[in-house]
């Protein structure tokens, strides 16, 4: 993927969030995000927050995500964390998905 080599770190964290967040990710890439991420140092403090909460959850509807999201948050104590950022992508196709992880921390 050519454009993860001009975004900075903040911005592919968030794009692999959302894909976290989405039903039709498969189990493989799903493992593959989280696997890189829990190894990762983020550059957004609330992104590694809202990573602890997706890596806790088993994996469900993007519409269940979205709902419950936020609630998983304040029950971790970070209520003011702002969850639409992550929402606004559609969640990118796996071969993106491969060179975020690629990019990621380079």
């Amino acid at each position: 993927m050519h454009d993860a080599e001009h975004l900075p770190s903040a911005e592919i964290e968030r794009r692999l969030l959302a894909a976290l967040c989405a039903s039709a990710l498969d189990h493989q890439t799903r493992a593959r995000i989280l696997e890189r991420l829990s190894a990762h140092t983020f550059a957004n403090r609330d992104h590694e927050i809202i990573f602890q909460a997706l890596a806790k959850m088993p994996p469900a509807t993007a519409e269940h995500i979205r709902e419950t999201l936020s609630a998983r948050l304040t029950r971790l104590g970070f209520p003011d964390i702002d969850v639409e950022p992550i929402f606004e992508f559609s969640p990118p196709p796996p071969d993106t998905i491969t060179g975020l992880l690629e990019k990621l921390d380079r």
